[in-house]
């Protein structure tokens, strides 16, 4: 039962080692190489269950039935070493001559497995019982494991040549590959020197869990690899919506905010005056003088260098808050955080600059401030005109003082 027991425990550590793949993960979702590993699993599994049977087959001493179980064992052996040839040769990715004769020796193996299984059954060629159901063995079993040995012999040879050449990823696959085969080589003999042990099923638990930790770090790479693929989309993306946002948002004159950006963010004031979730907001409402008779004097070519002007004007005096161009000559400034706290300050730099402008025939800014009241202001507008009919009254004090100063 001993042996029984090893076939046990290997095919336990093969389901949960690999529970993902086996039973988890579609076949829609597997790449070639995981699909050709899990059928390489699927029949290791199946050799694992033939060597759970043989024990107590053997302990009932039916002949008949250790025979089919036996059978059955070295098949599924040898579609478990063409479906391992199969997966080595897309897991490598490769196509030479070594992996046609790869691909050449899984078949012919299984081939002439089939063939001397079936000789067996009437001829021991391979292995027979004797009438106390001893388990006895004939040259065609030993030639089994020799051409094995020889296959794992030539595949590691090759892998370590590959390995001195090979760097990163692909050297990784070849060293994962000569592990295996250097495992499976001497386990092999072993089980050919003593066939009543579990030395092959043991062999195989190694090299699947050898397999496994390659495969599963294959995986991570892979999605790492497209992790970091959705990621830089995603950057793309993310760079392109705030370019297309910044476009649509912006003004191409000034590169201040336009008036599609004023309405929305006016909304979101609106809104939170209606939740009464607003404090701390005050309003300055702008208009550029004199923007007609540049127009009209200089050319409308001037005419935009003095809207220019004026934006910069503003983006210098009130550094911390938005500014909207919402018309040909008008702007609006939303004063919130920074700017709020110091507003009189900033106003009053802008009024000290715009008296200046007017006797060195600079850019004039007329300008109203309002700020957001609690319980008096029940909606933006009466807020913006406030600030509208304050900007108004101060275009007139302005006027007063360029008619003195001419």
């Amino acid at each position: 039962m001993y042996y029984s027991g090893m076939a046990l425990i290997a095919i336990f550590i093969l389901f949960i080692n690999n529970y993902d793949i086996l039973f988890h993960t579609r076949n829609d979702n597997l790449d070639d190489a995981h699909k050709a590993y899990k059928v390489f699993l699927i029949w290791v599994a199946c050799y694992y269950l033939t060597d759970i049977l043989w024990g107590p087959l053997s302990k009932l001493k039916n002949t008949s039935l250790v025979f089919i179980d036996t059978t059955i064992y070295f098949l599924a052996m040898a579609l478990s070493v063409l479906f391992w040839t199969r997966y080595v040769i897309i897991y490598l990715n490769r196509k030479d001559f070594f992996t046609a004769v790869l691909k050449l020796t899984g078949m012919v193996f299984l081939i002439a497995q089939v063939v001397v299984l079936a000789v067996n059954c009437f001829k021991p060629i391979a292995f027979w019982y004797d009438p106390e159901g001893n388990y006895q063995v004939s040259i065609a079993r030993n030639l089994n494991f020799d051409f094995q040995i020889l296959m794992y012999l030539f595949v590691e040879i090759y892998m370590l040549t590959s390995i001195i050449k090979k760097q990163g990823d692909i050297r990784r696959r070849h060293t994962a590959i000569c592990f295996f085969s250097i495992i499976m080589i001497v386990f092999v003999i072993f089980q050919k020197l003593y066939p009543l042990m579990p030395f092959y099923a043991i062999g195989c638990m190694l090299g699947t869990c050898l397999l496994h930790t390659f495969v599963l770090e294959d995986e991570k790479d892979v999605r790492r690899k497209q992790l970091e693929s959705i990621l830089q989309i995603e950057k793309i993306q993310e760079f392109e919506l705030g370019n297309t946002r910044k476009i649509a948002y912006s003004d191409p004159l000034t590169g201040v905010k336009n008036r599609i950006a004023y309405l929305e963010d006016s909304e979101g004031i609106e809104q939170r005056i209606q939740d009464d979730f607003l404090s701390n907001f005050g309003l300055v409402v702008c208009d550029v003088n004199d923007l007609k008779i540049v127009n009209d004097t200089l050319g409308h070519k001037a005419g935009d260098e003095h809207i220019k002007n004026a934006s910069i004007i503003l983006r210098s005096i009130f550094e911390h808050s938005p500014v909207y161009r919402i018309g040909g000559d008008e702007f609006v400034i939303f004063l919130t955080g920074e700017d709020y706290v110091v507003h009189k300050k900033l106003l009053n730099n802008l009024d000290i600059l715009m008296k200046n402008n007017v006797t060195q025939n600079g850019v004039v800014i007329s300008f109203g401030y309002a700020e957001y009241s609690r319980g008096q202001d029940k909606n933006f507008l009466q807020i913006f005109n406030r600030a509208d009919s304050t900007m108004y009254k101060y275009k007139k004090k302005i006027k007063k003082l360029k008619a003195a100063a001419e």
